[in-house]
């Protein structure tokens, strides 16, 4: 599958941070707590019981289906209520995300995916779907699209915004972002390229001196990271590619 986004600027970076929140314009999150991944063990698991380093389905640069190690919590708050978009398509997946979060689109007339705010996802639009009997160790081709035969609205307690090495993830088998708020997953990826490169070197380290890489993560609320990333994006980031 082809992929399209926007052309990219040098030193444009982004955070997914986003404006929707019943407590703060400053607060983050993408997915619900009871959302679950798929691990690279066979089994699921849900966000709020997800740990940092462990590899759960994503989407590579290719289309295609990997297993990618979980980095960080962008944000992770368990008792925040926020607005979510519930997204279902035919067969019964069925996506719980916040608005400003970017949701790979199927364009059939253009045979390409596309990133999409999710509250610009429409009935009659294409989400790629997981396969159902590819669930053990499913890596490759194997998303489908699924055409969007509902969409709502709704209200919950608890955000949770993981972020993989790949920058994308499979939440509810439906093929989402890692990221939220700007309006293209190129930028949004290379703006935490220096955070990718020295964990790596901290994972390396890790595993060098024996130590169990897996936790949860210890801050409740955004990550220092993304909360720095936020705050210069108005005087980077275009105006006209932010959410509104």
């Amino acid at each position: 599958m082809g992929s399209s986004d926007r052309a990219v600027p040098s030193l444009v970076v982004c955070v997914c941070v986003e404006k929707y929140s019943s407590q703060s314009n400053h607060a983050s999150g993408c997915f619900t707590g009871d959302s679950t991944v798929l691990t690279e063990s066979g089994t699921r698991r849900r966000l709020s019981e997800l740990r940092i380093g462990e590899k759960v389905q994503a989407i590579d640069a290719t289309g295609n289906t990997v297993f990618s190690e979980v980095m960080m919590f962008m944000d992770r708050d368990t008792h925040q209520r926020r607005e979510f978009v519930t997204i279902e398509a035919e067969g019964g997946a069925m996506l719980k995300v916040t608005p400003a979060h970017l949701v790979m689109v199927w364009r059939k007339e253009h045979a390409e995916t596309r990133f999409v705010f999710a509250d610009r996802v429409r009935e009659g639009d294409h989400v790629l779907v997981h396969q159902a009997g590819t669930a053990r160790h499913a890596e490759g081709p194997v998303l489908e699209p699924r055409r969007v035969h509902r969409i709502s609205a709704m209200l919950a307690d608890g955000v949770y915004a993981p972020l993989t090495r790949e920058g994308t993830i499979v939440v509810d088998t439906i093929a989402a972002s890692c990221y939220a708020l700007i309006d293209s997953q190129t930028v949004a990826h290379l703006s935490f390229l220096p955070y990718r490169m020295v964990e790596k070197l901290w994972s390396l380290f890790e595993r060098a001196s024996a130590t169990d890489s897996l936790s949860l993560p210890r801050h409740e609320g955004i990550h220092w990271y993304a909360k720095s990333l936020y705050t210069i994006k108005d005087y980077l980031v275009p105006p006209s590619w932010l959410y509104h």
